[in-house]
């Protein structure tokens, strides 16, 4: 998912934009399933039972800190679904800055990506 992000980062750098609102709404839709039956369920089980006393433990304080930002980042990017590519919202809801909001969407989603890979290393390889 990470270099479809870029992918769509460079469409529309080249003003490709519908090829790039193609690109990054299939991202953000495509993680919520992701979200929705492997990650969720794997939080709910592994790690929300142990919220808050274990947050002290690198290997919870990681994952949660992933589950946090990651809901942050996939609303942003519904959000910005719904606000750029639709006319679903209200025109007071609509996006005026599209570049500041997808901008800040894709760096967070950066910052969520890389929290994951921490998690992963955290949890599954064994150093």
């Amino acid at each position: 998912m990470g270099m479809a992000l870029l992918a769509g980062a460079v469409l529309a750098r080249r003003r490709h934009y519908r090829a790039h609102a193609w690109c990054q709404s299939a991202v953000v839709l495509l993680n919520l399933v992701v979200i929705g039956f492997a990650m969720a369920p794997s939080f709910y089980i592994q790690v929300a039972p142990k919220i808050p006393h274990s947050l002290r433990k690198p290997y919870y304080a990681i994952a949660a800190g992933h589950a946090a930002l990651g809901a942050i980042a996939e609303l942003m990017g519904l959000y910005v679904i719904a606000a750029a590519g639709t006319n679903v919202l209200p025109d007071r809801l609509r996006l005026r800055n599209y570049r500041a909001w997808m901008r800040a969407t894709l760096a967070l989603w950066w910052v969520v990506l890389l929290l994951g890979v921490a998690t992963y290393v955290r949890w599954y390889v064994h150093l």
